[in-house]
């Protein structure tokens, strides 16, 4: 499988793990200014905006590790965006992250979802 499916195959697991605890999936693969959020999610009154990572086995880190300052940045100026366009700069937001990868036997995918990853200074 291309990294590229893989990528996709992550975000599926992501949304569908979103669903199941109670979240509405509002958006896929956003985009603002070629900046890209890859869900943007509601849970009650609060926007969550998805970063989805995915590895293949733990010796290059965790999947959130590889959610940078630089990523991080991006990820909230495309939600400054979204937040803009649809007139929800009222809304509460929050920016989370859902960690998708290989179980130990290397066929079944562990997805973990961390709320609050980051704030809106990119911290």
């Amino acid at each position: 499988m291309h990294t590229t499916e893989l990528g996709s195959l992550a975000e599926d697991v992501a949304a569908c793990l979103l669903r199941m605890r109670g979240y509405d999936i509002l958006e896929r693969n956003y985009r603002f200014r070629r900046k890209e959020i890859d869900i943007v999610a509601s849970h009650g009154a609060t926007i969550a905006f998805v970063e989805v990572k995915f590895r293949r086995a733990v010796g290059r880190g965790l999947p959130r590790e590889a959610v940078d300052r630089r990523k991080r940045r991006h990820i909230v100026f495309a939600a400054r965006g979204f937040l803009m366009e649809r007139k929800m700069e009222e809304r509460s937001c929050r920016f989370d992250v859902v960690e998708v990868r290989m179980g130990k036997a290397g066929a079944a995918l562990v997805a973990e979802h961390l709320p609050g990853a980051f704030d809106a200074e990119g911290r």
